[in-house]
């Protein structure tokens, strides 16, 4: 069980993660709301589709009001769990030309 370390935005624009290096978390933006649990359910909803696992597969270790969080995650090191959010963002931030 690798776990990562997140900052979530709640109530964001759209869906999405970065990186934060001076925090040394990843940042996920969501749409859900603060309130009720929503966004925590989103944000692990999210970063299983992310990184291509069941929803069963992600768990939080430490959530909470608080933006600081932790998901544990079950079958993947902590290498592919960067590898793929980075590619993650490398294909949120490709842009395409349009006639």
């Amino acid at each position: 069980m690798t776990q990562i370390a997140l900052w979530v935005k709640p109530g964001s624009s759209s869906d999405r993660i970065d990186w934060d290096p001076w925090r040394h978390r990843w940042v996920v933006s969501c749409r859900a709301p603060p309130s009720g649990g929503a966004a925590n359910r989103a944000v692990a909803i999210l970063v299983a589709d992310w990184l291509g696992l069941p929803h069963t597969a992600i768990r939080w270790t430490r959530a909470g009001t608080s933006r600081a969080k932790v998901l544990s995650i079950v079958g993947l090191t902590e290498a592919e769990i960067e590898n793929r959010l980075r590619s993650r963002i490398a294909k949120s931030t490709v842009k395409t030309d349009r006639l």
